[in-house]
């Protein structure tokens, strides 16, 4: 079936609905940049860096895009190359040579800074970066705002990075800005009606069903207004590969078995409350669902969707466990391959007609109400993220840790060269960094535990 389409006209890129939101929420939540820290395998030159970054902003024209205001919505206007993007991109790009990068610490300090980075979207680069060099693993901190890029999108432009310290051209990343609704559409427009009801059937179902649980959460005191954000490093003790397998003997994935890991640790802060919950959202990529006869491209941008994992039972045995977790999963994937998560998002495909100022009231009014969506944590996973390297690759990534402004608290799931590490994100002014390290420190003694579960050969750490 046809449903609404956008389409880049010119040098104008139209905004989706989600990037319409980070438009609004810009400054109220600090500037929604994603700053991914890389270690390097070897040495490079400040001038390799600096060209790569600087070919980068042509391969993807996002990157040299100013937000600018329409007669009713903002969209992205495309800067000609020249010698503005050349002054623009000596502000983007600095050297730090000062960082004692090898001081776990001091690289967790410096990498928060780069999540403060305040970049006005309004005038352009879409991105800012730090390199610090070393004489055996230097550090780039890359980062482009939400608006611009989502988790896949990064991963494409670090690889990009990636290929031109290696002396390889950087590819080509088309601009494309179809309407988010061919995602979630039914194929067929007589089912418009039954797929609309299925979908706020769900979400009434939900609700309700949240309505009557304890959310077990960090501790958290709520703020009227939006704060700092808080930034942890952590890598997970336990080696990826028995992780893998103990996920395996269970019949389940990787990424379902840290999702119940996730749930348990939240759920064994009331082992005896039979109304406790983990509540865990979980980011969707919404690349599949638009249908192939559209002919989209890869879709660089923002196409991420999301749905709740809701868990009870603390002392629930570890096979129904990562059964239940799994089976909640596939659901929630499989609503949107059945077209049935229309509901919430036709509401929010209405809401840029709304502009920029009342959408950013009502971001302020939930918060000082206190009203935005309880839950336990936002999950995201970028799975395996070696994909980044290339085979023959000398200059490769060894370490990559990935963050963005939260309002909730963020675990993002990510492994590189056999080790799995779990960053988090959250607002510092609503929970004490010593609260996201004892649930680090549970988080790790929880998984420990499932692996010596199903392998009892593996000793717990």
């Amino acid at each position: 079936m046809a449903f609404p389409s956008k389409t880049v006209t010119g040098d104008i890129v139209p905004l989706n609905r989600s990037e319409h939101g980070y438009a609004a929420i810009e400054g109220l939540a600090g500037t929604m940049v994603q700053p991914y820290l890389m270690r390097l395998s070897r040495p490079v030159s400040v001038e390799r860096v600096r060209r790569t970054l600087r070919e980068l902003v042509n391969a993807y024209p996002k990157l040299r895009a100013a937000l600018e205001p329409g007669l009713h919505r903002y969209h992205l206007r495309i800067l000609p190359d020249g010698p503005l993007i050349d002054q623009l991109f000596e502000q983007a790009f600095r050297v730090d040579e000062h960082v004692d990068i090898d001081d776990p610490l001091a690289l967790e300090a410096w990498h928060r800074d780069r999540v403060h980075d305040v970049l006005p979207l309004e005038r352009g680069l879409g991105f800012r970066a730090r390199f610090v060099p070393h004489p055996e693993r230097p550090a780039l901190c890359f980062g482009v705002p939400h608006l611009l890029a989502d988790g896949m999108t990064m991963l494409q432009l670090v690889r990009q990075i990636l290929r031109g310290l290696n002396g390889q051209p950087l590819e080509p990343m088309p601009l494309e800005a179809p309407s988010m609704i061919g995602s979630i559409a039914p194929l067929r427009g007589w089912q418009w009606p039954r797929q609309v009801l299925r979908s706020r059937r769900h979400k009434l179902d939900e609700a309700r069903r949240l309505a009557g649980l304890h959310i077990q959460q960090l501790p958290t005191q709520l703020a009227a207004h939006f704060s700092t954000t808080g930034l942890r490093h952590h890598d997970v003790p336990t080696p990826t590969a028995d992780l893998r397998r103990a996920a395996r003997q269970l019949g389940v994935s990787l990424n379902t078995f840290l999702v119940a890991g996730l749930a348990q640790t939240f759920l064994d802060q009331a082992p005896d409350d039979p109304l406790a919950a983990a509540v865990i959202r979980i980011s969707v990529n919404l690349r599949k669902y638009h249908p192939e006869a559209a002919g989209h491209g890869p879709l660089w941008g923002n196409h991420v969707g999301a749905f709740l994992v809701i868990e009870q039972g603390a002392r629930k045995p570890l096979s129904e466990r990562v059964k239940s977790i799994d089976e909640s999963i596939r659901e929630g994937q499989a609503r949107y391959a059945r077209r049935e998560m229309c509901w919430t998002y036709l509401i929010e495909e209405a809401l840029p007609w709304l502009g920029r100022t009342l959408i950013g009231h009502v971001g302020i009014q939930l918060k000082r109400k206190g009203r935005f969506p309880v839950i336990s944590c936002h999950a995201t996973s970028l799975g395996d993220a070696g994909h980044v390297n290339a085979a023959d690759a000398e200059v490769r990534a060894v370490q990559l840790v990935p963050s963005v402004n939260s309002i909730s608290p963020l675990p993002v799931l990510v492994e590189m060269d056999g080790r799995l590490s779990l960053p988090m994100s959250w607002q510092l002014g609503e929970t004490p960094v010593a609260a996201v390290d004892d649930f680090h420190r549970r988080f790790d003694a929880t998984l420990a535990r499932m692996v010596a579960e199903v392998l009892p050969s593996v000793a717990v750490a």
